[in-house]
């Protein structure tokens, strides 16, 4: 008689006098190891662990908020909103930073949104796996570059491109005129933008990749049986298919660009007053922290403590976002149904 797999192990556990764990026992079996010294100890390490995490931001957030506190007393809530920032006049307001902060990280997003999501189909869906493997190390390494050298990357080699071709050019497009208008400084919102989305490309491409990989053979074979070509089934099955994934994958990139400081520091210019155009000069939270804080006492030390506060509280709630994106994907089942309306073009598979 022939043994099989189960069989095998059965036998050799009680040759070696162990007994197997049935499957419904498991959860049983792990709580009677716990119990013993080593499964103690190991508990004792884990809890610590989460305490010191616990503590250590617990002391970051109050720490923070309490050296702020001076400035929301000075201003009230109007520094949330002012957009006046003048240490002669101990005037202090983070409305122009909020601004040019949502304003360079929306111009980002709307780059890396639809190039990350061609490279992760690209690179999941239509190259072969000896080409995409190579690209996708590539990518990933673009995460492991420090901002610093990004940043210098933008300043040495981008910015005299945009100030001689990029600006120019944009500047004669009749529709995007008023959108681009002004000196051409190659510094500025317009490529703080493209070094974000830079920054933001390998996070979006990774988890994009991931959730078009999740969606389920069976939705790629229906779409398939109902005649539709590669790209037909990548656009109509695939992605809808990966769109919590697709969301927190944005999420998550927006948060990463919410937090950059050094290389914005170093391209956006530094104005101080609301943007006319997106090649106009701006501060965002992190860069203004990165210029006013070296030179900040009084009050103002204070009032730049208070743009890390808000800072701090946009990537929370950002991040937080992502994650509740991500839970909710893998508490649904992976992949989508093919939509009921699906209708591919005159092209079809060839059998």
């Amino acid at each position: 008689m022939t043994i099989g797999k189960e069989g095998g192990a059965l036998e050799r556990s009680e040759h070696e006098g162990i007994l197997p764990a049935p499957r419904s026992g498991v959860a049983a079996l792990i709580t009677r190891r716990s119990r013993r010294p080593k499964g103690r100890i190991y508990a004792g390490i884990r809890w610590g662990g989460t305490l010191v995490f616990v503590a250590v931001v617990v002391t970051l957030v109050v720490s923070l908020v309490w050296q702020a506190a001076p400035a929301f007393r000075h201003s009230g809530f109007s520094f949330i909103f002012n957009g006046t920032w003048n240490p002669d006049t101990e005037q202090f307001g983070a409305g122009v930073f909020i601004i040019d902060t949502l304003i360079t990280t929306g111009v980002g997003l709307l780059i890396v949104i639809p190039v990350g999501i061609a490279t992760a189909a690209a690179l999941s869906e239509f190259l072969p796996r000896r080409l995409a493997a190579p690209l996708s190390t590539c990518v990933d390494l673009l995460a492991a570059v420090p901002s610093i050298v990004v940043g210098l990357w933008g300043l040495l080699v981008l910015v005299p491109l945009f100030q001689r071709d990029v600006e120019p050019f944009l500047q004669k497009i009749p529709l995007l005129k008023h959108l681009f208008g002004g000196a051409d400084l190659g510094s500025g919102i317009l490529l703080a933008a493209v070094v974000l989305a830079v920054m933001m490309l390998p996070t979006m491409v990774a988890l994009t990749r991931t959730a078009l990989q999740g969606v389920s053979v069976a939705d790629r074979e229906a779409a398939l049986a109902l005649g539709g070509t590669r790209w037909q089934v990548v656009r109509r099955a695939v992605i809808p298919g990966a769109r919590s994934g697709i969301q927190a994958a944005i999420t998550l990139a927006m948060g990463r660009a919410l937090g950059e400081a050094i290389a914005v520091a170093l391209l956006i210019g530094g104005g101080l007053t609301l943007p006319h155009s997106l090649l106009a000069n701006g501060t965002t939270l992190g860069s203004a922290v990165v210029s006013f804080f070296s030179e900040a006492i009084g009050v103002q030390r204070s009032a730049v403590i208070g743009l890390v506060v808000i800072l701090l509280a946009f990537t929370t709630v950002v991040n937080i976002g992502g994650q509740l994106f991500l839970r909710g994907r893998a508490s649904t089942r992976r992949g989508a149904p093919v939509p009921d309306d699906f209708s591919p073009d005159t092209e079809v598979v060839p059998a």
